[in-house]
């Protein structure tokens, strides 16, 4: 995740800043065809929702759809690649959809066994040979998350995040907890997002092609640098052939 960091206006002694469940938006949902077809196996659907962030803690995806009668297995996943640059699918959930034309409702919700790594996610369904069905909104969620603190009117407060490596501040909020909760709050007003130069932690790991071509390039230097050292090596001494006269005799 990207080192950021949002600046913070607000005009009394106790704010809070709301970040609440958004709709990601998908590409390619709406209307008949879905986001990709593979010409090799077009019994299979599939629809590509690109997320605005990487790593976001989504609980469900939520469907609506217009085809009146079918019944699909869902899947959610998304592609990932490994430190040795191979791809692999990641499931994030999966679940059965069963529409009639007697319920009223067309909305379908899959709950996420885990949050997704990427920006990038694939919702797939096998049709069978039935006609593909008919998406018409696609969603995400994840839930509101809430910041309240106490600080002087008129200050420059910085919010960052994005460092997998801190760790969580410890306080004595609870001896004050009763007291700040109930205070009188106001809405902060969170400035646009700024993105920061890359933390020390971000060089740490080596993943994907470029781990796989860091490795490479190690093999060829060791490889190079054993044949320097066994051209420098002193060659055997051939033997005497005086000696090999005097064995014969």
């Amino acid at each position: 995740m990207p080192r950021n960091h949002h600046s913070v206006r607000g005009s009394t002694h106790i704010w809070e800043i709301s970040f609440k469940a958004i709709e990601a938006r998908s590409a390619g949902v709406s209307g008949a065809t879905p986001a990709t077809n593979d010409p090799k196996n077009p019994q299979v659907s599939r629809w590509i929702l690109h997320l605005p962030h990487a790593h976001l803690p989504l609980t469900r995806l939520g469907c609506v759809v217009r085809t009146a009668l079918f019944q699909r297995d869902m899947v959610l996943y998304e592609d990932v690649v490994d430190g040795h640059g191979d791809t692999t699918r990641r499931t994030l959930g999966q679940a059965v959809w069963v529409q009639r034309p007697d319920r009223n409702r067309r909305d379908f919700v899959l709950p996420l066994a885990c949050s997704p790594q990427g920006d990038t996610l694939i919702l797939e369904t096998q049709n069978g040979d039935n006609p593909p069905i008919d998406l018409e909104q696609v969603q995400v969620f994840y839930p509101a998350t809430r910041v309240l603190f106490k600080a002087t009117a008129g200050d420059s407060i910085q919010l960052y995040y994005g460092n997998p490596e801190a760790v969580a501040p410890r306080y004595d909020l609870s001896l004050v907890a009763g007291e700040l909760l109930a205070a009188d709050r106001t809405v902060a007003e969170v400035a646009p997002e700024e993105r920061l130069r890359k933390g020390a932690w971000e060089g740490h790991a080596i993943l994907g092609k470029s781990g796989v071509l860091f490795w490479a390039i190690l093999a060829v230097v060791v490889v190079g640098l054993l044949v320097i050292i066994a051209r420098l090596l002193p060659k055997p001494p051939e033997p005497d052939s005086s000696a090999k006269e005097d064995k014969s005799q």
